[in-house]
């Protein structure tokens, strides 16, 4: 029976590059790829782009579409979850609910009252699907795309019985900049290396170092770092460029910082890493050049317009197998599905999984992001031992505090998205914290949250 690939969220700038990858590899001829968006005029764009390359390169995907999730989900082995809850609206939203309130939010996802607020947002979104799924489609996987990844896979491992994974392109962005921070740039385009981190986003890196990573989602750490053809052990050398600051790349500089304290590198980037670290003030982030992150730079939130100007690129056979043939986007979620498809385990370089001893010394039930072998309709974390014990006690917190806010969205308790407000080492005074969490369970009550 050929595999059913179901993307819930379509309109999602991720499916351009989904569309892109999934016509260059010869496992997925004649799958089923169903498409759910909730916009007929923009399903409609993203159906005419799939078609086009379909036919361009004779691959024989069955391709549907639909705003029904629960038609799509018949017969899915695999569901990809690309949803975002009015992003364009509320992800600025939570930047002015926390400086109203006196927090500082760099990144918005990974930590703070941004973090909690959007997570009553998407939890319930992503619960509800996963029991359509129980009742529709049990045995499918399920792929988290979208963030806050933590939060939703805490909720869905806790309050679920799907099985699912969460995907963040983190792991891309710090091989590019270690290549660069290494000198192992034989292969890379002099554009590239000035890039920063939202730049990096539509890079790939070069394959020229090998490393391993561990911790918490956007809290990670390089715990093997090495030379792709000589195997030399690089971290020596690593220790050696970070006391050269014109070697660091942008974005860099305080993950520099970061490792002289520490011992080992941070990833995915500055803005992730300085947003969960409590210890560094507004000061250090002008020192480190550091600064919030202005959603409106985000490639994503595209509308049927928009998707009608990409597909009308591609109609041609020509020019679709070009874009085709492209190299791919900083994105490897589509191979989590080809692995998946594959009798033979393949390894994967990072997934936010259930920890289950993977991280020797953080409790199982947290969320870790850690390599995977994934294949034969299964997927397992690698056990990479334990981590330094400083280092390993951050990211126990942050796994913790993730489970909290993860029940907490998904029950509707304020008591414990109070708790977790409070727990939070940004947080400062208790009034204050209420006052914001009250706002923040106010404003999404105009979606399908747990509080509504």
């Amino acid at each position: 029976m050929k595999t059913k690939i179901v993307l819930v969220g379509s309109g999602s700038q991720f499916t351009e590059s989904f569309l892109q990858e999934i016509f260059k590899y010869k496992d997925f001829k004649g799958c089923t790829l169903s498409l759910v968006d909730r916009k007929p005029e923009r399903l409609k764009q993203e159906m005419k782009l799939a078609g086009a390359l379909n036919n361009a390169v004779d691959w024989g995907i069955s391709i549907e579409g639909t705003g029904d999730r629960r038609e799509a989900l018949e017969g899915a082995n695999i569901v990809y979850i690309f949803a975002a809850v009015n992003q364009a609206e509320a992800w600025p939203k939570e930047y002015e609910f926390a400086k109203k309130y006196g927090y500082t939010t760099l990144e918005g996802y990974t930590n703070g009252p941004a973090s909690i607020s959007t997570s009553i947002r998407h939890v319930p979104l992503v619960l509800d699907i996963c029991k359509d799924m129980e009742e529709i489609c049990p045995d499918a996987w399920m792929i988290l795309c979208n963030n806050p990844i933590p939060k939703i896979q805490a909720a869905v491992e806790r309050h679920s019985k799907i099985r699912c994974v969460g995907y963040c392109n983190g792991h891309e962005l710090i091989e590019m900049a270690l290549e660069q921070l290494l000198e192992k740039t034989e292969s890379i385009e002099k554009e590239d290396l000035a890039a920063g981190l939202v730049e990096r986003e539509f890079m790939v890196p070069k394959g020229n170092v090998i490393l391993t990573l561990a911790g918490v989602n956007h809290f990670q750490w390089i715990i093997n770092l090495r030379d792709t053809i000589t195997g030399e052990d690089l971290y020596p050398l690593l220790k050696k460029q970070i006391e050269i600051p014109d070697k660091i790349p942008n974005d860099y500089a305080f993950s520099a910082e970061m490792t002289r304290l520490f011992g080992l590198f941070p990833s995915p980037g500055d803005i992730h890493i300085m947003d969960i670290t409590w210890f560094a003030d507004k000061k250090d982030q002008e020192s480190y050049n550091v600064h919030p992150f202005n959603p409106g730079d985000w490639f994503g939130m595209r509308q049927a317009g928009d998707w009608e100007k990409i597909s009308n690129e591609y109609l041609e056979p020509a020019a679709a197998k070009k874009f085709i043939g492209e190299r791919r986007t900083g994105w490897m979620y589509l191979q989590i599905a080809r692995f998946l498809m594959k009798g033979d385990k393949e390894y994967f370089p990072a997934l936010n999984l259930k920890n289950n001893g993977a991280i020797s010394n953080l409790s199982d039930d947290v969320v870790v992001e850690v390599p995977a072998l994934i294949g034969g309709d299964q997927i397992e974390p690698v056990n990479v031992g334990p981590l330094p014990d400083a280092i390993a006690a951050m990211c126990e917190f942050w796994g913790r505090l993730t489970n909290i806010i993860a029940d907490g969205a998904a029950e509707g308790s304020k008591e414990k998205l109070l708790q977790a407000m409070l727990m939070d080492p940004f947080t400062r005074d208790m009034n204050t914290a209420e006052k914001l969490l009250d706002e923040m369970i106010e404003y999404n009550k105009k979606y399908d949250t747990r509080f509504s």
